[in-house]
């Protein structure tokens, strides 16, 4: 009887426990709002069942219920694992015979989703270590239900991955709230990752233009590089949208994410370093950009969990990184130093979104990322600021332009008129480069020129050329007794005295002192002498007062040497033909006031 009595107790336990553990859940959902599958769902570790065999077997062997969304490591203390989650569901009435759409989020590792017993979707290879595959890629699948109950099986595994299990939440709804929900994540990040691409290419190639015509444009080149590598990320990364247009496999799209991940923080840390005020301090680059060789390495020869974890371990080296970047913009706002404040706040915003991001990898915090749409809103402001320089420079440039085609119109007129400036110019400097500043006549420079060509036309025509010497006799005692300024008188009378009765083709020029020359052609040796003989009555006949001589005259007089060549007079040279005239004024100076001819 007693045993009787233990074995129905036993029984209403079973049918108790059966009960709850197949107790379906309903799903509300309708044509504009979708539902989770979170909650309350039967657990069947290290075991892959399907709908019809979970009836089989017993409660019993269900170890627990969970709640999902959960991962391995939160249900039973281990990272790896094989198990099965199932729950019955209750859909709406509105559902039956329609198309019902599940949206599938990335989950770490491998699963198989049956509705009933029909499989819908596969992402990886679910099963014992040796045949896992692990792969992460967001999937959208649809069924048409014929019942309003049904129950949903996911067959999950995960080995050798840093997280696995059902982290994500799973939805389902009619096609418009589902379809918006999954296009509302990819979309977006598509969009704006390609537009992220077509401003990191034109930077670099903007870059290597300007420094292959040796402009300095590093610092150009490394955020180009920045922002090219984060927008090739975004494809690798969550929600793995190259899992929707390539073959990839999940293994080289989780290397390439994470070496995207480092070229990201190796080219973000040269860029702030060649910023101006060295915000990173030298060392501290040095050790960060060995590191980050390393964690490259790594990752191209290692497995996901080994990269992976290395990866987490040493970018806690970022918040190191951080401090220093926190104190270079202290310094830069405590010493007021010259620096965009702005664009300081705004590479300390991004640093410290890409700490948010390494803390909720490593589950430390619940949110989501956040630094790829920082970054972007970053590179977007420079970009602006840059495109707004360029117009800035262009409209200049225009303006530049026109003001140049304004001036070749009237270049043509200015250059003639700058060349008749400059021509006469160098007019009026040739004729004081040959003229005496005092008196006017010619000076010694000029003389000396045509005193050449006069000799060698001479000599070619068979012509006379006759050298006039003239010196004031007593000048010296004038000066002494007048004074230099009314000497500076005397020579300047005597010049102009001398001009007037100058043939047209003479020539006047200050020897030097009180010292003059003149050059006649075509003269005989008669009208040679009394043109030299005139020249002493003129000047005699001025009657100049120079009361301070020693042969007893009163007035301003002068001597005369002449040579003359002609055809019976003949110099070797112009030096003999000045030497002789120099010789014929020192005869003459014996008497004064008087000239001698040879």
């Amino acid at each position: 009887m007693f045993r009787f009595v233990l074995s129905a107790i036993f029984s209403v336990c079973l049918f108790l426990l059966s009960t709850a553990v197949y107790a379906s859940t309903t799903l509300n959902f309708d044509r504009h709002h979708n539902a989770g599958l979170d909650g309350v769902w039967n657990y069947y570790p290290n075991q892959l069942i399907i709908g019809s065999e979970a009836s089989q077997i017993s409660p019993s062997k269900i170890i627990k219920t969970v709640q999902l969304p959960a991962s391995f490591l939160s249900i039973s203390g281990q990272k790896d694992g094989l198990a099965t989650f199932q729950q019955h569901f209750k859909l709406p009435e509105s559902a039956v015979g329609q198309q019902i759409y599940l949206y599938i989020p990335y989950q770490y590792g491998a699963y198989q989703l049956f509705v009933d017993d029909r499989l819908l979707t596969k992402v990886g290879q679910v099963g014992v270590e040796e045949h896992h595959q692990t792969e992460m890629a967001p999937k959208l699948v649809s069924f048409f239900p014929n019942k309003t109950d049904v129950v949903i099986t996911i067959q999950v595994s995960s080995f050798q991955h840093i997280r696995g299990g059902l982290e994500n939440s799973i939805f389902i709804g009619f096609n418009k709230p589902i379809l918006y929900k999954f296009y509302r994540q990819v979309i977006p990040l598509t969009i704006v990752s390609g537009v992220l691409l077509m401003i990191g290419c034109f930077m670099v190639l903007f870059a290597l233009y300007r420094i292959a015509q040796r402009q300095s444009s590093h610092i150009w080149l490394f955020l180009g590089l920045f922002i090219l590598c984060l927008s090739l990320r975004s494809f690798f990364a969550v929600p793995f949208i190259y899992t929707l247009f390539t073959n990839i496999s999940w293994l080289w799209g989780t290397r390439l994410e994470y070496l995207l991940t480092e070229l990201v923080c190796l080219f973000f840390l040269l860029y702030i370093f060649l910023l101006p005020h060295q915000l990173i301090h030298r060392f501290l680059l040095q050790i960060t950009c060995v590191m980050i060789g390393i964690n490259i390495v790594v990752t191209l020869t290692q497995q996901p969990l080994v990269f992976q974890s290395f990866f987490f371990q040493s970018f806690a080296i970022s918040f190191l990184i951080f401090a220093n970047l926190l104190y270079a913009v202290y310094r830069i706002y405590r010493d007021q130093i010259p620096y965009s404040k702005a664009n300081a706040f705004a590479i300390v915003l991004v640093c410290l979104t890409f700490i948010h991001d390494y803390l909720l990898g490593l589950k430390l915090i619940d949110s989501v990322e956040i630094a790829f749409y920082t970054s972007c809103i970053y590179f977007m402001v420079v970009t602006l600021q840059l495109s707004r320089d360029y117009a800035v420079q262009s409209y200049k440039t225009e303006l530049l332009n026109k003001k140049l085609l304004q001036w070749n119109k009237t270049l043509d007129k200015k250059v003639q008129e700058r060349t008749q400036a400059i021509t006469q110019l160098n007019e009026q400097l040739a004729h004081q480069v040959r003229t005496d500043a005092l008196t006017g006549a010619y000076n010694r420079y000029a003389l000396n020129i045509e005193i050449q060509q006069h000799f060698e036309q001479a000599i070619q025509a068979g012509s006379s050329l006759g050298f006039y010497m003239i010196d004031v006799d007593y000048f010296k005692k004038y000066n002494d007794h007048y004074g230099h300024l009314k000497g500076d008188d005397i020579l300047k009378a005597l010049v102009k005295t001398i001009d007037s009765i100058l043939p047209a083709s003479g020539f006047l020029a200050r020897y030097g002192g009180e010292e003059f020359a003149i050059l006649l052609s075509d003269l005989n040796r008669e009208q040679t002498q009394k043109f030299a003989e005139k020249l002493c009555r003129v000047i005699r006949e001025q009657q100049l007062e120079h009361i301070n001589r020693e042969d007893g005259k009163d007035f301003i007089t002068i001597s005369v040497g002449v040579a003359i060549m002609d055809s019976v007079h003949i110099y070797k040279s112009v030096d003999c033909l000045m030497k002789t005239a120099d010789q014929q004024l020192y005869q003459a100076k014996i008497q004064r006031d008087q000239a001698s001819i040879q």
